[in-house]
């Protein structure tokens, strides 16, 4: 069933796309005991954009969603020089991980916007000037930074933040942050076209829409056609019946 933006529309985002889309692996659905042999797997399917979903337990309150450090970042990055290795950190006061992250060899930190409403307890900032401060400690450390948005926060809301020109990309989560193999969720559609038309209007800044979760072969089709350049798979990939270079084919 169609979503409420049009044929007319939906065309020219399919034309301005083609030829930019990216598949980036998440590593959260690999086999971490054998996570080398997972990169290599990936660089095999030509898949070099690599997505770390760095949990601490405490932001996402779960003893499950604990996930890699960085040490275990250093680790993947011995793997290959051919990587770039994108951190998601949906984390307790991010601004902790940033030097270590840089140190590891992280290309890019993306941190989850809703972290700030926890940062701001502690200092007498607002959750977009502390947002901004962080963008500024990531890319003062070399690295390029994205901001990720929860399923319920809109998109309008992070508006005035990129335009500091400090993100090279916006993560719209699909699913709830924390867990692998969760279902789309189809409100993130109208998300992906709003931020699509305000980019579309800010061309200059060079943001790419990365669209996180419940990605197969029918919703990367959809997401895409609303505007997305970046899709981030994880149990599609991994864990396809025939190999994960088909599953690439099939994204």
């Amino acid at each position: 069933m169609r979503t409420d933006y049009d044929r007319a529309d939906m065309h020219q985002r399919q034309t301005q796309n083609q030829g930019e889309l990216e598949i980036s692996p998440s590593l959260l659905a690999s086999d971490w005991a054998n996570i080398s042999s997972e990169i290599k797997r990936c660089l095999a399917a030509n898949l070099h954009r690599l997505h770390i979903d760095v949990f601490d337990g405490v932001f996402l309150d779960s003893p499950y969603a604990l996930t890699f450090g960085p040490q275990m970042v250093k680790a993947m990055r011995s793997v290959s020089d051919k990587i770039e290795l994108d951190i998601h950190l949906c984390v307790y006061r991010p601004a902790r991980y940033v030097e270590a992250m840089a140190k590891a060899g992280a290309n890019c930190i993306i941190f989850q916007y809703e972290a700030m409403d926890e940062t701001i307890l502690s200092t007498t900032g607002s959750a977009k000037e502390e947002a901004l401060s962080l963008a500024k400690r990531i890319v003062g450390s070399g690295m390029q930074c994205g901001i990720s948005l929860n399923p319920e926060t809109e998109v309008s809301e992070i508006f005035s933040l990129l335009e500091s020109g400090y993100f090279n990309v916006v993560d719209l989560l699909a699913v709830n942050p924390g867990f692998g193999g969760q279902v789309f969720q189809e409100k993130t559609l109208k998300k992906i076209v709003s931020l699509h038309r305000w980019l579309t209007d800010h061309h200059h800044l060079g943001i790419k829409i990365m669209v996180d979760g419940g990605i197969n072969g029918e919703t990367s089709k959809r997401v895409r056609n609303a505007g997305a350049n970046i899709l981030v798979a994880g149990t599609f990939l991994f864990r396809h019946p025939v190999s994960m270079t088909k599953g690439v084919n099939e994204l």
